[in-house]
């Protein structure tokens, strides 16, 4: 983000449907400009009960978790990311991908929700060179029932292991999606949940170390764990 450069206008297809707008982000030494919806409450009171009941859908999505601001400034500041295939899941408004696109790797962005993407494309747009661009895939991703054959280097993920249902099927899609030797890098707010996310992922055949980082982010500090998770050389 170039600091004298003002905020970009938000996008008529979203300024029609959300009261959103662009927000400095900071990182340590990094900053963003990213757009995210104005008050994520009020998604949260649009949902209807049947709507919720067919899936449980919260709008997660909207809301620019710490975890995201940690990660994003951790994956900014590595060495040698430069040709690293990533996957980001559950990316909400893209954080942590474009830090990592910003570093050097070649990028997929993915989330179950449509509207997740949609913010997601834009702050890319704000935030990234052309060449950076070039280097980012969007496409939506349910990773209960995912396939395919792809493999990356590096999996990336910000708040994505809050309820336990969803454990079984993150596990079996890393266990695709990371290639032999591969990384994982988890983010999360040092949720109960997250340490036994961790216990499972090292009973899969990950190698888990962890670290602790204190984020300041919305007037608060919150300690966030990013976890590395090896898969097996072979």
């Amino acid at each position: 983000m170039d600091p004298t450069r003002p905020f970009p206008a938000v996008p008529p297809a979203i300024a029609a449907r959300y009261d959103a707008a662009f927000r400095e982000v900071r990182s340590g030494f990094f900053r963003w400009s990213i757009l995210s919806v104005n008050d994520t409450n009020s998604l949260v009171d649009a949902i209807s009960p049947a709507r919720f009941a067919v899936d449980e859908r919260l709008p997660y999505w909207a809301d620019l978790w710490c975890s995201s601001v940690t990660l994003a400034g951790d994956l900014r500041a590595r060495p040698a990311m430069a040709g690293m295939r990533v996957l980001e899941l559950g990316c909400g408004l893209g954080l942590a991908g474009i830090a990592a696109a910003q570093a050097g790797g070649a990028v997929t962005l993915t989330d179950y929700e449509e509207d997740a993407l949609l913010f997601a494309r834009c702050n890319v747009q704000a935030n990234l060179t052309l060449e950076e661009q070039a280097r980012v895939k969007i496409m939506p991703m349910d990773w209960r029932t995912t396939g395919g054959d792809a493999t990356y280097d590096l999996v990336i993920g910000a708040d994505i292991v809050y309820e336990r249902v969803n454990f079984p099927p993150i596990l079996s899609l890393l266990r695709r999606a990371v290639r032999p030797g591969g990384v994982v890098l988890i983010a999360d707010p040092d949720r109960s949940l997250g340490r036994d996310f961790l216990r499972e992922a090292g009973e899969n055949g990950f190698h888990v170390t962890s670290r602790r980082s204190r984020e300041e982010h919305g007037g608060r500090t919150t300690n966030v764990v990013i976890s590395e998770l090896k898969a097996p050389a072979s």
